[in-house]
């Protein structure tokens, strides 16, 4: 399924990238080359970004203490 339609992500990609430590829209984008164009897809990753930190916990907890 496709997340961002302007650039052709899919849910899959955003995973990843959140797995490789992305933790906001413009990093998901970012890791695989892109930029936001009409923003439609931000609210969307944001919420694949706050499912995965819940998801694990520790992801959170390093995350809090990297910024």
């Amino acid at each position: 399924m496709y997340v961002c339609n302007c650039n052709g992500v899919r849910q899959r990609e955003v995973d990843s990238a959140i797995a490789a430590g992305a933790v906001n829209p413009r990093q998901v984008l970012a890791h695989h080359g892109h930029e936001p164009c009409c923003g439609q897809c931000m609210p969307e990753i944001a919420a694949c970004i706050i499912g995965a930190r819940r998801a694990n916990p520790r992801t959170e907890e390093a995350l809090v203490a990297a910024e």
